[in-house]
C-alpha cells in the first residue's frame, strides 16, 4: 500500500497524556488597554540585562546558549522538589501556560466575541466516521519465526476472509478497519515442509488523531482512481488540460485535499488548483540558449535552470533540478541491481522511448530517501524528455500573456464553490471512489456553512486629520492629500543621472515641489550630478565621490531596468556607504499621465527611508514591542538561508531596528535570536529609556508541522534574553494556505470583506488559532491568514490579539491599504 511506511511510524509514536491548567484571570476584551509596567521598571532592567551578562551571545552560538539554558532547565526539573516547592508550584499552577501533550499553547478561552455576525462559507466538505467502525491495531506474531517480510504478507492475505480485505500491514504490525471477534485470534497457514501459526493479537483502537496520515492516504488513492495525477502535494487532471498556443504553454486543472481534525469535527479541506507545463521540452530549451550564447552556453543554462521543477510525462513524475551534468550524456552508464545499463538502452528497454538526441547533457536531480532521510538519491534525467513547469521570469514580465494565464488560474468564489461541488459528485457518483471510504467506515458530507465576526472600520491617523479606512480598508486619496505623520525636511540630498536623462531629473525636482507642499514636506534644490557613460562604473563612482556625512538620500535615475546596475548601487548604499537610496526608471518620470501619482510614491518612500513616518493607526498598548520575523530560502538551493529579525522602537509602530542572521541552507528555524533580540531590546531601552514590559512577536514561516520545533527551539531563546521579567507573547502567522472563506449574500458568493475573522469550526483541535481576511480583492478569491498563538504570558485573549493582528497590517508603508500579513513580518521579508 502506498505509504505504508510512513502511517505505520506514524501510529508507533507514543501519545503522551494531555496536561491542561486553567487560568482564571480575564481581562477586558477591548484593545483599548494600557499594558503598564512602571512599577518594578528597575528592577525588571537590572534583572534583564543580568541575563544578557551572564551569556555571551553571537549570532553563531545561539543554539549552544540554548543548549545549555534547557539542560540547567531539565536538571532542575528533574531534581527532587521539596514539601514547601511543591506548594508553592501548586500555588503558582494558574499562572503556568497550558501546554498539551503536544506542546501546544492552548488556553481555555479561544475564541473571541467582538464584531458583529457574519453568514459565511468555506471549502470543506464533513467526512463522517461510523461509530461501529475505527482503526484498529494489532500484533502478529509467526511460529516457527518467518524473517521474510514478504512471506508474512503473503500469509497474511492468505486469510482475506477473517480479515477482509481492507487492511495495512510492515510485518509485525496490522492494523484493520474492524474489530475481530477474539482478542487473540489464530490462524494456519501451510507451506510445503511445514505448518505456520499466526497470533494476531488486539492491541487497541487508534485515537483520530492518529488515522489523519491515513484518511490522507486514502483520499490520494481516491485522486488516483480519478485519473488525477500527482505533482508534490496536488492532483491534477492531464485530460483537461487549458492551453496557450502563443506561448506554448498548457495549464492543467487540479485540487489540493487535506483531511485534518477540526473543532467542528473530522474535516476534508479542498482547493482548486492550477499547474502551468511548458510544451517545450528542456532540450528545446538547451538549444535556443546554445544558439542565443554559444560562449557563455553552460552560465546561462545553469541560470535558466537550476531550482526550477520538470515533469517527466513517461511517469508523471515531478523533480528539482538542483545542477547540469555537462560531462555525461544518454550515452553514460549508470548502476542497476542487474548490473551497469547506458541511459538509452535503459530508457528503450524499460520505457520503450528512443532517445534522439545521444549528446545532450544530463539534468541532475537529489532527493532525500523516504524510508532513509540521511540517504541521498541522485536522478539523471534526459532533457529531451523533460518540462518545465510554472512560471519563468521571461513569462512573468509578459503582462498581455500573464492576464491570459490569469483567466484560468484567477478563481472567483463562486467557481471555487462549484469546483468543491463537482469534486463531492465525482467521489460521490464512483463506485471505486465510495469503496475506499466504506472499507474504512467514512462518508464524505457536503456542510460547509460557519459563523465568523466583522471588525469594525479602523481610523487612520496622519499628522492633523484621522480618516475611516472603511469597508475596503483602502485610502489612498487620502495618502496623497494629507500631512505625513511625522516629516523629515530634504535640504541635503543628491540626483545622480545620465546626460540624457536630465530632463527627467528636472521633471522630478518640480513634481515634488507640487507634492510635497500637501504633504508638509519642504525640498530644497538637489545637488545634479550628470554621467556621461551609462555605465555601472560611473555610478559606483558618482556614489563614491560625492556621498558625504551631511547627505540625507541618493537618488539614482537610470535610463533603463536593469538588475546588475540596480545591485550594484544597493550593495554600495547599504553595506559600503550606508545611506537610504532611491533607483528611479527614468521612462518613468516622462510618462506625463502618471508621472505625477508616480512621484507622490516616490515622495513617501523617501520619506519612510529618511525615518519619517506616513500614517498610522490607533494601538493604545503601553511599553509593548512588537516583533517580526521571517526567514529566506535560494530558490536554487545554492546560497545560505537568510532570517530577519525586525522590533518596534516607538509607541506607534511605525520605527523598526532590524538585523539578519545568516543560517545554513534550507534552515527554516532561527538559531540566532537570542543575539539579535539582545540588540533590539538594548536599542529600545535607549530609545525610551526603559525596557519593554511585555513583546509581542509574530513568526512568519512556520508550517503546521514545525509548531512543536519552534515552542522548544525558538522561544526558549527569547526566554533566555527575557529571564522570566518581560512577558512573550508568540504568534505564528501562516499565509500559504488552502482555506477559503466566502460571504454568502441571497443567491450571490463574494469575497469577505477585510476585517472578518473566524474561529471556530474550521480552526484546530486543541490549539489557539483564528483566521483573518484583512485586504479586498476584487479579482479571484480572497486568501484568509492564519494565525496560532503558541504562547501568550499577558494574557491578552483572543480578541485583542485578533485586533492587534488586523491593525497591523494598516502599517506597511509600501501601500496605501492593508497587506495580508502584520506588517511587521512584512518589513522582515522585504530586510
Amino acid at each position: 500500500m502506498t505509504g505504508r511506511g510512513s502511517l505505520l511510524s506514524l501510529f508507533k509514536k507514543k501519545n503522551d497524556k494531555s496536561e491542561k491548567t486553567s487560568d482564571s484571570n480575564e481581562i477586558d476584551s477591548g484593545l483599548d488597554i494600557h499594558n503598564s509596567h512602571s512599577s518594578g521598571q528597575d528592577k525588571i532592567e537590572a534583572s534583564v540585562f543580568s541575563s544578557m551578562e551572564k551569556i555571551t551571545i553571537s549570532g553563531g552560538r545561539g543554539r549552544a546558549q540554548l543548549i545549555q539554558a534547557l539542560k540547567k532547565k531539565d536538571m532542575i526539573e528533574n531534581s527532587p522538589t521539596p514539601h514547601s516547592s511543591r506548594q508553592r508550584e501548586s500555588e503558582n499552577l494558574k499562572l503556568e501556560k497550558n501546554i498539551l501533550s503536544n506542546h501546544i499553547y492552548c488556553p481555555p478561552a479561544v475564541y473571541g466575541s467582538k464584531g458583529s455576525l457574519l453568514n459565511l462559507s468555506c471549502n470543506y466538505l464533513d467526512l463522517a466516521t461510523e461509530k461501529s467502525n475505527g482503526v484498529y491495531r494489532y500484533e502478529v506474531q509467526f511460529f516457527p519465526s518467518i524473517d521474510s517480510v514478504h512471506l508474512r504478507m503473503k500469509y497474511i492475505n492468505e486469510h482475506k476472509n477473517i480479515l477482509g480485505e481492507t487492511k495495512t500491514f510492515d510485518g509485525t504490525t496490522l492494523y484493520l478497519p474492524i474489530l475481530l471477534s477474539n482478542e487473540m485470534t489464530v490462524v494456519n497457514s501451510k507451506t510445503e515442509d511445514v505448518e505456520v501459526q499466526i497470533r494476531i493479537l488486539f492491541k487497541k483502537k487508534e485515537s483520530l488523531k492518529n488515522c489523519i496520515h491515513l484518511y490522507n492516504i486514502l483520499f490520494d488513492r481516491i485522486m488516483r482512481i480519478l485519473n488525477y495525477v500527482r505533482f508534490d502535494r496536488k492532483q491534477f487532471d492531464p485530460s483537461r488540460p487549458k492551453m496557450i498556443p502563443l506561448a506554448k504553454l498548457e495549464v492543467w486543472p487540479g485540487y489540493v485535499t487535506a483531511v485534518d481534525e477540526y473543532k467542528g469535527g473530522l474535516m476534508l479541506c479542498c482547493d482548486v488548483s492550477h499547474r502551468v507545463l511548458c510544451q517545450q521540452t528542456v532540450l528545446d530549451m538547451l538549444v535556443d540558449i546554445h544558439q542565443k550564447n554559444a560562449s557563455r552556453y553552460q552560465e546561462f543554462i545553469r541560470k535558466a535552470l537550476v531550482g526550477n521543477i520538470v515533469l517527466t510525462r513517461y511517469n508523471n513524475r515531478t523533480y528539482k533540478i538542483n545542477d547540469i551534468c555537462f560531462s555525461q550524456s544518454p550515452k553514460s552508464e549508470f548502476q542497476m541491481k542487474c548490473g551497469t545499463i547506458s541511459y538509452m538502452d535503459y530508457y528503450k528497454q524499460y520505457h520503450n522511448i528512443i532517445i534522439k538526441d545521444v549528446n545532450q547533457p544530463l539534468l541532475l536531480s537529489v532527493k532525500k530517501s523516504r524510508t532513509n532521510m540521511e540517504e541521498i538519491i541522485n536522478f539523471c534525467l534526459i532533457p529531451e524528455l523533460c518540462y518545465l513547469t510554472g512560471l519563468r521570469d521571461e513569462v512573468r514580465s509578459d503582462n498581455k500573456l500573464m492576464r491570459e494565464i490569469a483567466s484560468f488560474t484567477r478563481v472567483s468564489p463562486s467557481q471555487r464553490l462549484l469546483s468543491l461541488d463537482k469534486f463531492y459528485d465525482n467521489v460521490s457518483k464512483t463506485h471505486a471512489a465510495q469503496e475506499v471510504l466504506n472499507s474504512w467506515g467514512l462518508s464524505l458530507k457536503k456542510k460547509n456553512i460557519l459563523t465568523g465576526r466583522q471588525l469594525d472600520p479602523e481610523q487612520i491617523y496622519f499628522a492633523k486629520t484621522a480618516v475611516s479606512a472603511g469597508k475596503s480598508s483602502e485610502f489612498s486619496k487620502y495618502a496623497a492629500n494629507n500631512e505625513m505623520l511625522k516629516v523629515v525636511h530634504l535640504t541635503k540630498w543628491m540626483v545622480i543621472h545620465f546626460k540624457n536623462d536630465l530632463r527627467a531629473a528636472n521633471k522630478l525636482f518640480d513634481i515634488m515641489i507640487q507634492c510635497c507642499k500637501i504633504l508638509g514636506m519642504n525640498v530644497a534644490a538637489p545637488k545634479l550630478i550628470s554621467l556621461d557613460h551609462d555605465r555601472i562604473d560611473a555610478y559606483i563612482q558618482a556614489l563614491r565621490s560625492n556621498i558625504t556625512p551631511e547627505t540625507q538620500i541618493v537618488v539614482c535615475i537610470c535610463h533603463n531596468s536593469r538588475d546588475d546596475r540596480y545591485s550594484a548601487i544597493k550593495k554600495v548604499c547599504c553595506s559600503e556607504i550606508p545611506i537610504p537610496s532611491q533607483v528611479i526608471n527614468s521612462n518613468s518620470l516622462l510618462n506625463e499621465s502618471k508621472n505625477r501619482s508616480i512621484v507622490q510614491k516616490i515622495v513617501l518612500q523617501m520619506n519612510c527611508k529618511m525615518g519619517g513616518s506616513l500614517w498610522t493607526v490607533k494601538i493604545p498598548f503601553k511599553n509593548v514591542m512588537i516583533c517580526g520575523i521571517d526567514s529566506y530560502h535560494d530558490p536554487s538551493n545554492r546560497s545560505n538561508s537568510v532570517s530577519a529579525f525586525v522590533a518596534s522602537m516607538d509607541s506607534s509602530y511605525t520605527q523598526w531596528f532590524s538585523k539578519a542572521v545568516i543560517q545554513t541552507k534550507g534552515e527554516e528555524i532561527v538559531n540566532g535570536l537570542t543575539s539579535s533580540f539582545e540588540c533590539a531590546l538594548k536599542a529600545y531601552e535607549k530609545r525610551n529609556g526603559c525596557l519593554p514590559g511585555s513583546v509581542i512577536i509574530y513568526r512568519d514561516g512556520i508550517g503546521d508541522g514545525q509548531l512543536n520545533t519552534c515552542v522548544q527551539y525558538e522561544i526558549p531563546q527569547f526566554e533566555v534574553i527575557c529571564g522570566g521579567n518581560i512577558k512573550i507573547s508568540f504568534i505564528v502567522v501562516q499565509k500559504r494556505i488552502n482555506t477559503r472563506i466566502f460571504s454568502e449574500k441571497g443567491n450571490t458568493v463574494e469575497n469577505p470583506l477585510p476585517g472578518t475573522i473566524v474561529d471556530k469550526h474550521i480552526t484546530r483541535v486543541q490549539m489557539y488559532d483564528f483566521f483573518l481576511v484583512s485586504q479586498m480583492v476584487r479579482q479571484g478569491t480572497v486568501t484568509p491568514t492564519h494565525f496560532i498563538v503558541l504562547r501568550d504570558d499577558s494574557n491578552y485573549g483572543p480578541d485583542i490579539i485578533q485586533k492587534l493582528s488586523y491593525k497591523l497590517c494598516f502599517l506597511y508603508y509600501n501601500w496605501t491599504g492593508t497587506v495580508r500579513i502584520p506588517a511587521c513580518c512584512m518589513v522582515s521579508i522585504k530586510y
